[in-house]
């Protein structure tokens, strides 16, 4: 991967630690009964997990240029990375992109894609518009696209656009994750709670990765929903060493073994029972984990086993590219969110490589 896309991930990175406080600060209830609800949610889902909901089960191919040439487009790149990466000059290398090929349906919604991380929700949909205006409003997932960024910008005079498309989306596929979040989601603004618990408790019987499903139970429970039982998980139960573990799925695939231990310098800041995330993704990409486990601090250190079985997104996993980036961190809220006192590891692993790889957890997230 190009030292452009390196220095983009991290800028994203710094991003998130600054951006995700501010957004989830409580908010007082906007009517008497009520309840309280956490500030710009919307857009606090879209940072945290980097749009999580859309094509393919939640965004497939999210994580990758989407240009027909990446060689060349990553080459273009590079020569602004040497001087460090920044939001701004991701979004100036599209839009240069885009005046040489203004036809690529595909360039303008990564331009929108990109608009709606930087927050900046109105730009995303006109970028979007382009887009759906080349596929002739006929690509489901770029119209969901818009739908959301629509939403997005907090404008009421767009929300019966927004609704639809999403109304549209559901008609077809009711079991559209990224559609019955955002109905939900209007249904709330409108002061439909009802619509809103049953929107959201669909979402959630359709198993959605647990770092998604912690969310959605979170906001389902705020409104005073009640999460439906789990179904007997399809995810991997990683295989522990030393103090054991539960019946793990089968690996399949490319498997990577990570060892999981913590630096004794942090030993004192461990606390037990808090929520472990393993998780593996393409190197220098921000998007969704290619590979997730979820494991106990106590069971420290052990070794967990990811492989393409544990795959988060269709069409997305281990094999799908040449270097990921696993990390190991110790989620003291026991969420998706990076927050400040987590104790984080990483490492990266090549394709072809040997499978075990050692993850130290080591520092301390600011």
């Amino acid at each position: 991967m190009t030292t452009f896309l390196l220095f983009s991930a991290a800028m994203i990175v710094a991003a998130l630690v600054m951006l995700l406080l501010p957004l989830l600060r409580a908010e007082p209830a906007a009517a008497k009964g009520q309840p309280a609800a956490p500030r710009a949610v919307p857009i606090a889902v879209v940072v945290m997990i980097a749009l999580p909901f859309g094509a393919a089960a939640l965004y497939g191919n999210l994580s990758s240029f989407p240009w027909d040439n990446p060689a060349a487009a990553t080459a273009s790149a590079g020569a602004h990375a040497q001087d460090g990466g920044s939001m701004d000059e991701v979004i100036a290398q599209l839009e240069a992109r885009l005046q040489a090929s203004p036809g690529d349906a595909e360039g303008w919604r990564m331009l929108g894609r990109t608009m709606l991380v930087s927050g900046r929700a109105t730009e995303a949909v006109a970028a979007y518009e382009k887009a759906s205006a080349l596929t002739g409003g006929k690509d489901p997932n770029v119209e969901l696209d818009l739908a959301e960024a629509l939403v997005l910008t907090d404008n009421p005079a767009v929300v019966p656009r927004a609704k639809a498309i999403i109304d549209a989306t559901l008609a077809t596929d009711e079991t559209s994750q990224k559609a019955l979040w955002y109905s939900g989601l209007m249904a709330l603004r409108a002061g439909d709670s009802e619509t809103t618990k049953a929107r959201w408790t669909k979402l959630l019987e359709g198993n959605p990765p647990e770092e998604i499903r912690q969310l959605v139970v979170t906001q389902l429970e705020a409104v005073g929903g009640v999460a439906p039982a789990q179904a007997a998980s399809t995810d991997s139960t990683p295989a522990m060493g030393g103090m054991g573990g539960g019946a793990a799925a089968a690996a399949s695939g490319r498997t990577v073994r990570v060892a999981v231990t913590v630096d004794p310098a942090l030993q004192g800041k461990l606390k037990s029972g808090s929520v472990v995330f393993v998780s593996a993704r393409e190197a220098g990409i921000p998007g969704p984990p290619l590979a997730a486990v979820r494991i106990n601090s106590d069971e420290l250190p052990t070794t967990v086993v990811l492989s393409d079985a544990n795959a988060m997104v269709e069409g997305r996993n281990l094999s799908s590219v040449d270097e990921v980036q696993v990390v190991a961190r110790v989620a003291f809220g026991g969420t998706a969110v990076v927050a400040s006192g987590d104790l984080i590891g990483e490492a990266r692993h090549s394709k072809g490589a040997a499978p075990d790889l050692s993850v130290v957890i080591d520092k301390v997230s600011p």
